[in-house]
């Protein structure tokens, strides 16, 4: 059961920085039961910092990108080699303790990296050569600190000295290592693939050729024998991985001794996994819902009304045969219409609704293909327009326009360029525009005159009989 880097567990961990993973310094990813490295080099470029330890990595990957980084934790884990890291030019330390790295000639990928100051190997079977610190003081000369011990001048003096000797030992040493772990890796192999087909015999009922399950070195089937029985088992006696296992056998697993390869530490992994898992289930027991059937038609074939989140609905042009039948459902206005999954059937329609069902049977057979869905962009509803099978096709027509009066309208005259031209009614006196100057001319004279003559001034009112003159009021204007 092992995981996997999403983005989703890098914003998880990116609390920190507000989850934004595109400026992350700093992450650490231990213990996540991760098996391989991703997704960081392409979704975390700033990265400084990465703590990778306790997982079943087994190959340094997808890091080369990182420029920026600093430091990186690969301890308890299952690297092989040292590879990967040749892009990583701030690279400062590098923590590989505990891990499978045989080969120790493959620190050689680490000698363009000027910064690198400090390496952890141990715990790593390379770490037991003869020549081990000398052999990789002298291809790692910018390294200060091995396995936390600081490295000397007289050191590297002695190491450069007898390089010779060192170099042929560490090489010999690795190539054996090498061939040693391909050998056990195929011997691996080919023990799970006997292992699978003493499985897929099995399940396949066919244990040899008469029937028997016993070996039959003679080579020829057994005469006289009867045909083997075969018995029904009952499936709950039968044995699924899916079993939970005693106390006993959990307690006999984990004191039992098994060489340390990283086949092991996976399947260690596993277990404790689904160890935590049936614990935490037990801790916290989740009751499981029977969902209930959904039955969306009766015996008979008829579709059945259903409208599970109780939405308004009409459905028009149900007494009009020239018209197609059109369903105004009231979904919620600002409702994604991704959320909608729409199914028209020609005895039915059925609208789902973020999983609530609304279903409603038709009175008449309607023509899928020809119907069409559409949502109001004022109110949201989800209007389906379902034309009918049987539905009389009208023509259309230009329609007349409305006339004043009830009967014909006379032909209007129309001019010389063939327009049509305003009717005039014969009783107003025609507008003579020549004489609309010096009309206006005369009447300007006309009030001239009255207002030099006083005519034009307005005589100021009369007092009333009750009226008396304040002079503390003043006038009004």
């Amino acid at each position: 059961m092992t995981s996997r880097i999403t983005l989703e567990l890098l914003r998880k961990r990116a609390e920190h920085n507000e989850c934004q993973i595109s400026t992350l310094e700093e992450i650490s990813l231990h213990q996540q039961d991760l098996c391989r490295i991703e997704l960081l080099d392409t979704a975390c470029r700033d990265l400084k910092i990465l703590y990778l330890q306790n997982n079943v990595i087994p190959k340094i990957e997808n890091v080369t990108k990182l420029r920026k980084l600093e430091y990186i934790n690969l301890a308890l884990n299952n690297v092989t080699k040292v590879e990967g890291l040749d892009g990583c030019e701030s690279l400062q330390k590098v923590d590989l303790t505990v891990n499978f790295i045989a080969d120790l000639t493959s620190v050689c990928s680490l000698s363009g990296l000027r910064d690198l100051r400090d390496l952890y190997l141990t715990g790593n079977p390379c770490a037991d050569y003869e020549y081990y610190r000398e052999y990789v003081v002298t291809i790692l000369p910018q390294l200060a600190q091995l396995d936390g011990i600081a490295i000397t001048r007289t050191e590297r003096i002695v190491a450069r000295q007898k390089w010779d000797e060192v170099r042929t030992s560490v090489e010999a040493r690795s190539k054996k290592e090498v061939q040693r772990e391909a050998a056990r890796l195929r011997k691996k192999q080919a023990e799970q693939a006997r292992d699978d087909a003493i499985d897929a015999k099995r399940k396949s009922g066919q244990a040899g050729f008469d029937g028997t399950w016993y070996c039959n070195t003679s080579g020829s089937p057994s005469a006289g024998k009867p045909e083997p029985k075969i018995v029904e088992l009952d499936g709950s006696s039968s044995d699924s991985e899916s079993d939970e296992p005693t106390q006993a056998e959990t307690e006999r697993y984990w004191n039992e001794e098994e060489a340390f390869t990283p086949e092991a530490r996976v399947e260690a992994m596993a277990r404790a996994a689904k160890e935590r898992a049936r614990a935490e289930e037990k801790k916290n027991p989740k009751k499981k819902k029977k969902k209930k059937r959904k039955n969306f038609f009766h015996a008979n074939g008829r579709a059945l009304n259903m409208n599970e989140s109780g939405l308004g609905f009409a459905l028009n042009g149900q007494m009009d045969n020239t018209v197609p039948l059109v369903l105004e459902l009231s979904v919620y206005k600002y409702l994604d219409t991704s959320q909608i999954d729409l199914d028209v059937q020609p005895q039915y329609v059925r609208a789902t609704i973020k999983d609530k069902v609304f279903q409603l049977c038709l009175p008449e057979e309607i023509s899928p293909d020809a119907s069409k869905a559409e949502r109001s962009k004022i109110t949201g509803h989800l209007v389906v327009t379902m034309p009918k099978v049987n539905q009389e096709i009208v023509p259309t027509r230009v329609q007349q326009q409305k006339q004043c009066n009830s009967g014909d309208a006379p032909d209007r005259p129309r001019g010389p360029t063939g327009r049509e031209l305003l009717e005039v009614d014969a009783s107003v006196k025609p507008i003579d525009v020549t004489t609309i100057v010096r009309d206006a001319a005369e009447a300007n004279k006309h009030v001239n005159s009255r207002a030099r003559r006083g005519l034009n001034k307005i005589a100021p009112r009369e007092n009333d009989a009750n009226f008396e003159d304040d002079d503390d009021v003043p006038p009004l204007m």
